[in-house]
């Protein structure tokens, strides 16, 4: 695929019926409920910095307008502005807080006086910057008229803090000066956010590439990175895939050589896991039926992350994901989500019933079960790829089954129980 410019936001096509079809409808409920939702914000935090409910109104707007294709009436966009504002006031407090857990003493709190206002007319002029939705030329001016007033509302809180312990004011600074930085980036990268990415991946634009039965796909993404999926396996890839966004999703079995060298490092999304590398080479496993994922390192480095716990594997290492959980696969594990990729199908330790669909996936036959207790036996094989009736007979012997035919229909039966005669 070709590599092409992200598109801005007012490239995007409406969605008639949606309270926020198009740029303007934004622009006009952004400037109707900015004072609302702002004074709502102020009121929950714990010191009386615009800057810092202005930054909770526009995260609220700027998520809503992510999810605008899922959000259909007023009343739902008004719920989703209001639990927003909630979430940004509460990520200012965590900001704050991470300040003032340097004074543990606990001296009295003093708030700070005449503190710069961002009004609706910058509020909504940076948002419009955040979302790509002002000409380019002015995305400079707009970033440099912000900054500097993070900067008038960071010195503030700087000047605060100093009178409460002036021997501080180096360390404070220091943190100050990470929180603003921060906060550029959250800014400037939105598409780096999780509700950006979430909203890029369920997108209804976002392509879909998917692996039939018995056949392997190669996808080449935006980056060069190059991807094979594994039969009967879904690769979904967000519109905006590029230099600010590289997360794709995956159902099933595949394996990745990603690019190097990008500002953004790449993410595979499957079931509850975040898988994220720099450059590298590796398989994730991850068929819905199974409820686990694998992920296997064949080169570089990555990290995991299952809710908030996460982990660094290395080139020859896996990490095995059951139940929000993570361990190290077993030998036979590994092989069985890695296999595939050296032409070899490992089954380890399954029923047959989970066996059948994977002989279906990889060699295209649809063999029945007609006494459904043997369902329940269990199989462990290796077979070539290249061969069904290796799988076939693998399956034989492990689950002391027959293969065999009932009128023109493949089917599995008990090898003690002798073929009925035609």
């Amino acid at each position: 695929m070709p590599a092409t410019s992200p598109p801005t936001g007012s490239d995007l096509p409406p969605a008639p019926g949606t309270p926020l079809s198009d740029p303007q409808s934004l622009e006009r409920y952004f400037r109707s409920h900015f004072d609302e939702l702002a004074t709502e914000a102020k009121s929950q935090l714990d010191d009386a910095s615009p800057a810092a409910a202005t930054r909770a109104v526009e995260g609220a707007f700027r998520h809503a307008w992510e999810e605008r294709e899922r959000i259909l009436t007023p009343q739902d966009l008004d719920a989703f502005l209001h639990e927003e504002v909630r979430h940004g006031v509460a990520r200012e407090k965590s900001k704050r807080a991470s300040l003032h857990r340097h004074d543990t003493h606990g001296a009295p709190k003093t708030t700070t006086a005449h503190v710069t206002r961002i009004d609706v007319d910058q509020s909504w002029t940076h948002l419009s910057h955040t979302l790509h939705l002002v000409p380019e030329e002015r995305r400079t001016d707009v970033a440099q008229e912000v900054a500097a007033v993070l900067r008038h509302d960071t010195a503030g809180h700087v000047a605060d803090m100093a009178r409460k312990r002036s021997w501080k004011v180096p360390i404070t600074i220091g943190v100050v000066a990470a929180v603003v930085v921060a906060a550029g980036i959250y800014y400037v990268d939105r598409l780096g956010d999780e509700g950006a990415v979430q909203g890029a991946l369920n997108s209804p634009d976002a392509r879909t590439h998917v692996a039939a039965n018995q056949q392997l796909a190669i996808v080449t993404l935006d980056d060069g990175t190059r991807v094979m999926l594994a039969p009967e396996s879904k690769l979904i890839v967000p519109k905006r895939f590029g230099e600010l966004m590289r997360a794709v999703k995956l159902e099933g079995e595949a394996t990745f050589t990603v690019t190097p060298g990008k500002s953004k490092p790449f993410e595979v999304r499957a079931a509850n896991t975040q898988t994220r590398v720099t450059g590298t080479v590796l398989t994730v496993r991850n068929f819905p039926a199974e409820s686990s994922v694998v992920v296997a390192l064949k080169e570089g480095t990555a990290t995991v992350k299952v809710g908030d716990s996460t982990r660094t594997i290395g080139a020859g290492q896996a990490v095995f994901v059951k139940n929000s959980r993570m361990r190290e696969p077993t030998a036979p594990e590994l092989q069985e989500a890695t296999s595939w990729n050296d032409k070899t199908l490992t089954i380890a330790n399954r029923s047959l019933r989970d066996v059948l669909p994977a002989l279906k996936r990889w060699y295209g036959v649809d063999i029945k079960v007609l006494d459904l207790p043997l369902l329940d036996r269990p199989v462990s094989l290796q077979a070539s790829l290249d061969s069904p009736n290796e799988a076939i007979k693998g399956v034989e012997q492990s689950a002391n089954v027959k293969f065999g035919y009932e009128g023109k229909t493949m089917v599995f039966r008990d090898a003690a129980t002798p073929a009925k005669k035609k």
